[in-house]
């Protein structure tokens, strides 16, 4: 992007974040947003679909580089440490935005649910765990066919999903939210094969 995109898509960033924490992103217009922002529809139209689209690349934005920070370097075995700092890392950004989140995780989200953007995140996380940092997944007796893809996937799955419901349960619980209490219950619930450890 040139200099005005950029200028352009940070003035959206912080629109979007702001009206997203009044009302469902799935309530707001596009007019509602260009009005705030400064710009034309069409100009919008170059950056996202919806209200709902540009909230999701602005909040995917962040945890695609809390993810380049702390996993995606090199290819030797992942330490519990790292893992860890990624999980903290994205437990700071749900925070930072919890009237987001708790909105975007609730029953009612409907159409406006973040449970998907936060579910693909940690998802791909295990992926990348599993590709480039060789985390190996106890064996499973095996029927007529090659389980490894659907070992590995349903694991990667089993985990995304579940942190995520410890989110939406942590989110839930009174401020001010303490990391260490989601990390606590975290450790208790992970599988032993995954990399893990509850220090700061």
């Amino acid at each position: 992007m040139d200099a005005r995109q950029v200028k352009t898509a940070a003035r959206l960033k912080e629109v979007i974040l702001a009206l997203a924490r009044e009302r469902p992103a799935n309530e707001l217009t596009v007019s509602e947003v260009t009005a705030a922002a400064g710009i034309n529809r069409s100009t919008f139209y170059q950056h996202a679909t919806s209200p709902t689209d540009l909230l999701e690349k602005v909040l995917r934005l962040e945890l695609d580089a809390i993810r380049a920070e702390f996993l995606t370097a090199g290819a030797e075995p992942i330490s519990a440490a790292a893992v860890s700092l990624t999980t903290r890392a994205v437990l700071v950004h749900v925070e930072a935005y919890a009237e987001i989140y708790q909105r975007g995780l609730g029953a009612s989200s409907g159409s406006a649910s973040l449970h998907p953007l936060l579910s693909g995140h940690f998802a791909e996380s295990m992926a990348f765990l599993f590709d480039r940092h060789g985390i190996d997944l106890p064996a499973v007796q095996p029927g007529s066919a090659d389980t490894t893809d659907f070992l590995r996937l349903s694991a990667s799955r089993f985990i995304a999903d579940g942190v995520v419901g410890i989110i939406d349960v942590w989110l839930r619980t009174p401020p001010p939210r303490n990391i260490n209490d989601f990390t606590a219950v975290y450790s208790v619930l992970v599988p032993g094969w995954l990399p893990h450890t509850t220090s700061d």
